[in-house]
């Protein structure tokens, strides 16, 4: 238990407001010589009826200077440490409007970074404000790796706070591990999935590219394919020469990646939408019961893409340019906390 002086309390509820973050430091000092003027003390008037046990004035802020000096810890081991239950902390947690807020895992960027990601965003946003109908000609592709085990599990991952602190931890390694997912998005529609029998190279990239994924997306955006733009990431199998000059011949001067037209940053998964939003939709709905084999996985994967509605892709895709905005604001830094 910790032991503080009157004044050390009161100079703590005074910082804090006392779990009421609308309240400016002037109000909190006015209420608390109120206070003192009528009562000779700042501590709160006895209340009528049940006297509570673990929830009083010291016990409470026991809790929360606790969980200041430890955000980490779990409701259990502040309960031990102080000697009462753990129903009484969580409630003077709940009381004080402490949350329990999950990691959320991010890639590691090296040095240069943030320069080449503000770069790209100027890039985009100049040629978006020239070309207002830009954004729903950009066809933009991505993998993913679905496992039957599921999603990474954060469960142990928390920060209790009164006020989210964006909390990320850095996820320094992607392996492809079971079943390997490509797909792409365009406005409003989600153009095919692909399933990758082992791993993605650039030999099968450009034949998937040659027979299935180009004619698809022409299909789809006749009389415009002449305005398409096409992006992908920096993967290995995105980078063979036979790819770059497929996409040279394809879409000319339209194409944004590792040494295209528009240079795609490494490391930038928080701007294509299919990063941001399909990925990790889909495996919230795709998880919700573990998929018993691969087979299952599959069909539950194909099930889902095909029920996302439209307007939800449009709206996804139609964030893409205000996260060029936040990714200036914060100099190429990770911008998650901004959203």
């Amino acid at each position: 238990m910790l032991h503080l002086s009157e004044r050390e309390r009161i100079s703590i509820l005074m910082m804090r407001g006392w779990g009421d973050m609308k309240r400016s430091y002037a109000n909190v000092v006015t209420l608390f010589n109120a206070t003192f003027r009528r009562d000779g003390s700042v501590k709160d008037r006895d209340r009528p009826g049940r006297p509570a046990t673990s929830t009083t004035e010291d016990r409470s802020l026991d809790v929360i200077l606790s969980f200041m000096e430890n955000p980490h810890q779990s409701s259990r081991s502040a309960s031990l440490e102080l000697e009462t239950s753990d129903r009484s902390v969580r409630r003077i947690l709940k009381i004080n409007k402490f949350h329990p807020y999950k990691v959320k895992l991010v890639q590691e960027l090296n040095e240069d970074d943030p320069d080449r990601r503000v770069e790209f965003c100027e890039q985009m946003m100049n040629l978006l404000i020239t070309d207002p109908v830009l954004l729903d000609n950009i066809v933009f592709s991505d993998e993913a790796t679905f496992q039957l085990n599921g999603n990474v599990n954060r469960q142990n991952c928390r920060y209790w706070s009164d006020t989210n602190p964006h909390w990320m931890r850095e996820d320094k390694t992607q392996y492809p591990q079971k079943l390997n997912v490509w797909a792409r998005i365009v406005g409003d529609r989600i153009i095919g999935l692909f399933f990758i029998n082992g791993n993605l190279n650039a030999q099968n990239y450009e034949q998937m590219l040659r027979n299935d994924i180009c004619p698809a997306i022409r299909a789809v955006k006749d009389p415009n394919y002449d305005r398409t733009w096409f992006q992908q990431d920096g993967a290995a199998a995105h980078y063979g020469r036979n790819v770059r000059n497929f996409l040279d011949g394809e879409f000319f001067d339209r194409w944004i990646g590792r040494r295209g037209t528009i240079e795609w940053p490494a490391r930038f998964p928080d701007l294509t939408p299919l990063d941001f939003f399909l990925w990790g939709y889909l495996k919230s709905q795709v998880y919700k019961t573990k998929p018993g084999n691969l087979e299952e996985l599959r069909w539950r994967i194909t099930q889902e893409t095909e029920g996302i509605p439209r307007e939800m892709i449009r709206s996804a895709v139609h964030s893409f340019y205000n996260r060029l905005g936040y990714c200036q604001e914060v100099n190429g830094q990770h911008f998650e906390h901004l959203l």
